[in-house]
């Protein structure tokens, strides 16, 4: 019972958080003015950012520690690499919606972009701060620790999916953000990261996907680049054990 008590726990800490940014962009009306969109964009990682901080080391009422210490004490011998995949497959599910004949927002050019942006943002930014920061993990392995890079891919990803397809059905964002949940738990449970470096990662995976949806309809205006839809680009994410990343090919002829 306690095992299930944590985990339940765990799961608290992000779902209501993500799962709230995707209802307030389903019911948001197409002429809001662009403070309310920032708002809306800014406003789930923001509370996991602000989340994280809060509970860094033994901070607030439920801290990074106690977590620890409650995985430790549940699950001492727990390992599993499933978080190496996990974190990819709300990208993944985007492209097989599509190759099942459910389409999503954008094109196949226009999504691999900003997805290729995303995960390029996400994995940046969380890679500089990690060795800013030098945090050293629960486990002791090196001072890389905060934020999750595994997580804010993850979360990246279940954006990415959720800006797809949430005109299609809510449905797709919560199963993309469980997902996404899910890795940044076994993250964690792998005594990998702390509970504040997991938070943060999620909140700057949402951050980055929110952005770069944001800012590429301008880009694209600006450099003209409506014609790249006739190109022949492809871009697909693969993962393999212990190597994940994205093929890109251009076709000249």
């Amino acid at each position: 019972m306690k095992k299930v008590l944590s985990i339940s726990l765990c799961l608290a800490l992000f779902i209501p958080v993500t799962l709230s940014a995707q209802v307030t962009d389903t019911i948001t009306h197409p002429t809001e003015t662009s403070g309310k969109k920032v708002v809306s964009m800014l406003l789930a990682p923001t509370i996991l950012i602000g989340a994280g901080f809060a509970t860094m080391d033994d901070r607030g009422f439920y801290s990074s520690y106690d977590a620890y210490e409650c995985i430790q004490k549940n699950y001492p011998d727990f390992h599993s690499n499933l978080d190496d995949y996990l974190m990819l497959v709300p990208a993944i599910g985007v492209y097989g919606l599509n190759l099942a004949g459910v389409k999503g927002k954008n094109n196949f050019l226009d999504r691999s972009l900003l997805y290729l942006f995303s995960f390029s943002l996400a994995t940046v930014t969380t890679g500089v701060i990690k060795r800013s920061t030098n945090v050293l993990r629960p486990d002791g392995s090196d001072h890389y620790s905060f934020p999750s890079t595994h997580t804010a891919i993850a979360f990246a990803s279940a954006t990415f999916l959720h800006e797809e397809y949430k005109e299609q059905s809510v449905w797709y964002g919560v199963a993309g953000y469980s997902i996404a949940t899910a890795t940044g738990v076994i993250r964690m449970l792998n005594n990998e990261h702390w509970m504040s470096d997991v938070l943060v990662g999620a909140g700057m995976g949402i951050l980055s996907t929110k952005i770069v949806y944001w800012l590429y309809p301008m880009v694209k205006r600006s450099i003209g680049s409506r014609s790249a839809s006739k190109s022949n680009l492809s871009l697909v994410p693969y993962v393999s054990p212990g190597h994940y990343g994205l093929h890109l090919q251009y076709r000249i002829h």
